[in-house]
């Protein structure tokens, strides 16, 4: 069987002895469709190996994968190991769905704590971006249960061998120290129009957020922040707080704010703590609630070095840069600077956030760490917007892309793909960190979790929008 994806790339799908175990070799992208069919032992187990794309990259060449394979067995597998082994020396650059470790020509996927279990009728999906000096491809692969693994065959149309081979009772431990979002950058910091990590090289954050977090608490959920986090490459978690009162702000969200930043501590990813700025338009319409609210933020995480802090959202309507949002910000600056010296802080723009050229003219002075926020929709904005952007990048202004989306600016109507890229391209040019509207299942086409589906964690593929899965398909192919 072959499929072939909208790319053209030709994927070889497999299928093998269900005792537990799967094996692949010679994966070969010139195999012959019809050749495909006929590989033996095809009723237990599916294993399909997708070669979703492959580039080359500072004299390297990368391909990026996605490997599932569909429990038939009646039984549930579990602890499981895959051992692909390419034709040249191999090296990960993002994963997703497993811990990955690389020796050589050899790649070695080790099951998470959620997907450690796979039940019969169960699929598992994992996939990864990997890097070699010369071309290369898979050539075999494995899945062992506890140590054990069925007999490889050879060339397609082989015989599977029904005795397992021992290989090692041992079973593989990776660790996950130095990939974790902060473990790879550290503290971050603004140098000229650039976020840094720890070491002073740029830094290009990936991120999520959530809707209102008085209307979705749910989806403050530490294993749902784990799955953003391996399974859609997402770095950054934005807690957005609304701040009007008719909006469901009060002060009980406090707790669960601690409670999204805790959760992205123990993870090791990096949290926006965002003063929700819409309806009320004007920041100062409630700076009263806003001093209070950054006073407590800033008390507690002043030395929490993954916290970052967004003082209003989307200024709109009759709101100027100079006369309203410049004064509150400098306000709001002095109070967080009294209790965090250096944690970053993010400044809204006139216009729902898309004015950063006006606020390139006048940008703050005298503080160091302050970021402007920038936010799109791809099926409403385009080049246009893209314009004032790059004018503000020219004119040297650290930009941080909080929110973005790829449908209506309303968060309804059409989607636009083609124009996303563009943006997308465009940050990643510019080393500009981004993040996406919003983790929640509302009836929406920005939210990124189906309405029909209940779950705050381990969603599927097909569980996700049209935007849930176009986030997944670009965060992890992100470069």
């Amino acid at each position: 069987m072959t499929k072939v994806l909208k790319s053209g790339v030709i994927i070889l799908t497999a299928v093998i002895l269900a005792v537990g175990i799967f094996g692949i070799s010679k994966i070969k992208s010139e195999v012959d469709a019809e050749a495909a069919q006929s590989v033996y032992c095809q009723n237990d187990i599916d294993i399909n190996v997708w070669l979703n794309g492959s580039w080359q990259e500072n004299k390297s060449f990368c391909y990026s994968y996605e490997i599932t394979a569909e429990n038939k067995t009646g039984k549930s597998l579990t602890n499981w190991q895959l051992k692909l082994t390419f034709d040249e020396n191999t090296e990960i650059l993002h994963s997703w769905n497993g811990n990955f470790i690389t020796s050589g020509d050899v790649i070695i996927a080790t099951s998470l704590d959620y997907n450690r279990v796979v039940k019969s009728g169960e699929v598992l999906k994992i996939g990864f971006n990997c890097k070699s000096s010369l071309p290369t491809e898979i050539v075999s692969a494995v899945l062992y249960e506890n140590g054990k693994a069925a007999g490889e065959y050879g060339t397609v149309g082989e015989t599977c061998t029904e005795a397992y081979t021992e290989i090692s009772t041992e079973t593989i431990v990776v660790e996950r120290t130095g990939n974790t979002p902060y473990e790879k950058y550290g503290k971050l910091s603004v140098i000229g129009k650039n976020l840094v990590g720890a070491d002073g090289n740029p830094v290009t954050l990936q991120g999520v957020s959530t809707h209102g977090i008085a209307w979705f608490p749910q989806y403050i959920d530490k294993e749902g922040f784990k799955t953003l986090r391996d399974n859609m490459n997402t770095d950054v978690i934005r807690l957005a707080v609304y701040s009007g009162v008719n909006e469901g702000y009060s002060k009980d969200l406090y707790e669960k704010v601690d409670e999204g930043v805790s959760y992205a501590q123990e993870l090791g990813m990096y949290a926006i703590i965002d003063w929700h700025v819409l309806e009320n338009r004007n920041p100062n319409t409630d700076k009263k609630n806003a001093k209070e609210f950054f006073t407590y933020m800033a008390q507690k995480y002043c030395d929490s070095e993954n916290v970052l802090y967004e003082i209003c959202n989307e200024p709109n309507g009759d709101v100027q840069w100079e006369r309203d949002i410049r004064p509150y910000a400098e306000e709001i600056i002095n109070i967080i600077r009294q209790y965090d010296d250096d944690g970053i802080i993010i400044v809204g723009t006139p216009t729902w956030s898309q004015d950063v050229d006006i606020a390139a003219q006048s940008p703050i002075e005298n503080q160091t760490n302050i970021m402007y926020a920038f936010h799109f929709y791809a099926a409403t904005h385009g080049e246009a917007l893209r314009n004032k952007l790059s004018s503000a990048v020219e004119a040297g202004l650290p930009v941080f892309v909080t929110e973005f989306g790829i449908s209506e600016a309303s968060g309804n109507g059409s989607i636009n793909k083609e124009e996303a890229a563009k943006w997308i391209s465009f940050l990643h040019e510019n080393n500009i960190s981004c993040v996406c509207w919003n983790l929640s299942n509302k009836n929406e086409v920005c939210a990124l979790i189906n309405p029909e589906c209940n779950k705050t964690s381990n969603w599927n593929y097909s569980e996700l929008t049209d935007s849930g899965k176009w986030l997944f398909d670009t965060y992890n192919n992100a470069e």
